[in-house]
């Protein structure tokens, strides 16, 4: 989580951004492609995600042409040069991939259109909406303080408007011409027509990223792709991969404007990454936040069709550590309460039948059966080894939300550095194959798992290909990094578990999910060939591209931007995805810490301090970055590391 404050200018920023955007039936702007659907793809040849020299894009109902490379929103700054406003104004809003509204639409589905209080299409009528810090224009909030969801858009409430410190911000006055369209859309949330999803980009493409929508020029009204969302209610049917099946990936707003707020981050800003539920409050939210419905509304006005969250509040949480420590015990009636006041909640927004056309990808309990394979000379996981721990909780959650046609849940392995051992491995697959098996009639089973959540591993060591190969006599596996595990890297380590997990009985349609947000290790560092030594841990050292010192550091690692968000980039593996987002920190660095106030549980744990010794080898330091704040705060000098090291480089 971020500051309040630049939790409120990520909203603010960014939430226009991704917002419906009227559609263009004008001669001037007609066929032209709306922000954000780019017109360029990326160097990989997968994503559109910029514009070149000469490409023209609408924004705001104003015609825009790029003066050279540039993703960055345009007429915000040098690289682009306005073409004045298109001619007359659109009147159909779309959330849409397509580049050009299509007016064919029939089934529209939308059942409310009272304009917002801000809109001004028409000329003459001016209207007072809030100026963000000169970024943008949003109208003002008729019942809520700080930022809010009213007609279903974002709006702002006068006092937060009134109250920004410094820049061009402020509440003023709009006046007709459409200067205002970013809040003058007609604001139905149930508006999604069945042409607003033009099956243009695929997100399996490439490395790029799957949020990126490949700009159709046509206007057709087609939408045979299963993201034609929201609005009608009517899940579509399920599917065995849904981030294959999906058109357009959520971005997080929050996230999104966060990171292009740093030096390099807008090349990264527009990626699809996982929201957290770590506490019951982010249920709601915070006053200056988003909750899961607001959430889901973002995702309805960005028109995505696949939502990414991660349940993660079981009682005893995090139970051998203490950076993410919960909110519940079990000693204090932590299962009831985990089931009442926590999954039972999030149920119950996420089968509002106003988001049934939205995949739901859910990320369970992040290192919580691990635990109990490992850790039980741990009080704490001892106590969750047992009756209301972490069996119960993840096999309710999963039961609850197997009930829900378009939720997929991925239940979390932790990664091949932790149950990568033989004796882990087995008795790792036989514990949660127990847990996740076999739940009922009329309950979905879960789509599979999820390895390196919030973790550093790479998906491939590049330069040692075989655990086996012998080095001076030794197996690589038997070096000082790997300790005997046989499992090297994420991608093998899931294929097995996918293959173990079938054989007992799982079905053949279950996926993996590895999280490659921080597990990039490229920059100056990485090594560019094989090592020619023959002592064994000179070779190792000198080949792996995973430099942590030691491989069970795990808090504010100095890694780099991994893959990309990928749909199927293997047989077996669902998708590459950023579970934790790159800046988000793992755990406060200072032992002599303040208390978080919006999470108090939260502790230091002695891998988060750089100057500590590694809790399990006190031969090796922590590796930890300095200056962190608490787990899940904005971090802003790990996001820049992790941008500079990004493999693939950005």
């Amino acid at each position: 989580m971020t500051t309040n404050k630049l939790k409120a200018l990520a909203f603010a920023v960014t939430a226009g951004l991704f917002a419906a955007v009227p559609a263009v039936n004008a001669a001037s702007c007609s066929g032209v492609n709306v922000y954000p659907n780019w017109t360029a793809r990326d160097w990989s040849g997968g994503a559109y995600n910029h514009a070149n020299a000469g490409d023209q894009m609408v924004y705001q109902n104003a015609l825009y042409q790029a003066n050279w490379y540039t993703n960055s929103t345009p007429g915000s700054d040098g690289s682009w040069t306005s073409l004045g406003a298109c001619d007359g104004t659109g009147s159909s809003t779309s959330s849409s991939s397509s580049s050009s509204s299509s007016s064919s639409s029939s089934n529209s589905s939308s059942s409310s259109s009272s304009s917002s209080s801000s809109s001004s299409s028409s000329g003459g009528s001016c209207t007072e909406v809030c100026s963000w810090y000169g970024q943008g224009t949003y109208p003002l909030c008729s019942n809520t303080s700080g930022w809010g969801w009213e007609n279903g858009q974002s709006c702002i409430g006068r006092q937060t408007c009134e109250s920004q410190n410094g820049g061009n911000g402020g509440v003023v006055n709009s006046c007709g011409n459409g200067s205002t369209s970013s809040s003058s859309s007609s604001s139905s949330s149930s508006s999604s027509s069945s042409s607003s999803s033009s099956s243009s980009s695929s997100s399996s493409s490439g490395m790029g990223s799957s949020t990126s929508s490949s700009s159709s020029s046509s206007s057709s009204s087609s939408s045979s792709s299963s993201s034609s969302t929201s609005s009608s209610g009517m899940p579509g049917p399920r599917v065995d991969n849904p981030f294959a099946a999906a058109q357009k990936w959520y971005v997080n707003p929050m996230w999104s404007a966060s990171a292009a707020n740093e030096p390099g981050g807008s090349v990264i800003a527009n990626e699809p990454s996982f929201v957290w539920m770590d506490r019951i409050g982010a249920i709601e939210g915070p006053a200056d936040g988003m909750g899961l419905r607001d959430h889901l509304n973002e995702a309805l006005a960005q028109g995505a069709d696949l939502f990414m969250f991660v349940v993660y509040d079981l009682p005893n949480r995090d139970c051998a550590a203490l950076a993410s420590n919960g909110e519940l015990r079990i000693s204090e009636d932590g299962f009831n309460i985990y089931k009442s006041d926590y999954i039972a909640p999030i149920v119950e927004i996420i089968s509002d039948p106003a988001y049934a056309g939205i995949k739901i990808a859910a990320v369970i309990e992040v290192d919580s059966l691990p635990n109990l394979v490992t850790n039980l000379s741990e009080p704490d996981c001892q106590e969750a080894n047992g009756p209301g721990g972490y069996r119960d909780g993840i096999r309710h959650a999963i039961t609850e939300l197997g009930k829900i046609p378009n939720v997929y849940s991925y239940v979390d392995i932790a990664h091949s550095g932790w149950l990568g051992w033989s004796d882990n491995f087995a008795q790792g697959v036989n514990l949660i194959y127990e847990v996740v098996a076999n739940l009922g009639s009329g309950i979905n089973p879960i789509a599979g798992f999820v390895s390196n959540s919030a973790n550093y591993t790479p998906v491939e060591e590049p330069f040692l290909p075989d655990a086996n190969l012998q080095v001076g006599g030794q197996p690589v596996r038997s070096s000082d990094f790997y300790e005997w595990n046989s499992y090297l890297a994420e991608k093998p380590f899931v294929t097995d578990w996918r293959s173990a997990m079938i054989s007992k009985g799982m079905p053949s349609s279950i996926g993996m999910l590895i999280d490659t947000a921080r597990n990039g290790w490229g920059g100056p560092e990485r090594p560019t060939a094989q090592s020619t030594s023959n002592n064994l841990n000179t070779f190792v050292n000198e080949s792996r591209i995973d430099r942590r010192e030691h491989r069970g550091n795990w808090c504010n690692q100095p890694g780099g931007v991994g893959y990309r968000p990928t749909a199927a980039p293997s047989p077996g593996i669902d998708a590459y995805v950023w579970v934790k987002p790159q800046g988000e920190s793992d755990g406060v660095s200072d032992p002599n810490f303040e208390i978080d106030p919006n999470d108090p549980n939260k502790q230091h744990d002695p891998m988060c301090d750089p100057f500590a010794s590694n809790s399990s080898n006190s031969a090796y330091g922590t590796g930890a970055m300095p200056n962190a704040p608490h787990a899940g705060r904005w971090f802003p000098e790990a996001f820049q590391l992790l941008v500079e090291n990004a493999y693939p480089p950005l």
